[in-house]
């Protein structure tokens, strides 16, 4: 089952120590959340685990913001 916006925000509120209602679909995780690769890297692996979905690497440095996160999520079949 794909995650809700809600879901994959409360995961990165939980991640970074933020409130979740503050993630638009433009935030960006280096300026806004000022998010390390480190961090980033452990949202792609926390969706890919709780989630069941995979992503690669190249697709991976491409989703700098919430709104491209969830475009990827919701493509994925």
């Amino acid at each position: 089952m794909k995650p809700t916006e809600t879901e994959i925000k409360d995961l990165i509120g939980e991640i970074m120590g933020v409130d979740a209602s503050t993630i638009k679909s433009e935030t960006d995780f280096k300026t806004d959340l000022a998010m390390d690769s480190i961090a980033i890297a452990d949202l792609i692996s926390s969706v890919e685990e709780d989630f069941d979905i995979a992503i690669g690497y190249e697709d991976a440095i491409k989703l700098v913001n919430f709104g491209l996160l969830m475009g990827y999520i919701n493509q994925y079949e």
